[in-house]
């Protein structure tokens, strides 16, 4: 069953670039699976060596923003 999830306009469009199907997303899943795509999101954009990177800890910062606010 599909929930509302507590996202601000803002961290959608930081989202964005890392998950272009954001909107469909929202649309579509609930909070579990949603922080999954997200988690997701953030697993392509480590490096070659699975290292994070700058790009990556900014999709964990989002991650945790939305769930500590859901």
């Amino acid at each position: 069953m599909q929930q509302n999830i507590k996202i601000t306009s803002e961290q959608i469009e930081r989202l964005r670039p890392y998950m272009p199907n954001i909107d469909e997303c929202l649309n579509t899943m609930d909070l579990e699976e949603f922080l999954r795509e997200v988690d997701d999101a953030e697993i392509a954009q480590l490096d070659d060596n699975y290292n994070s990177t700058t790009t990556s800890r900014l999709v964990r910062e989002l991650y945790i923003e939305i769930e500590e606010q859901n």
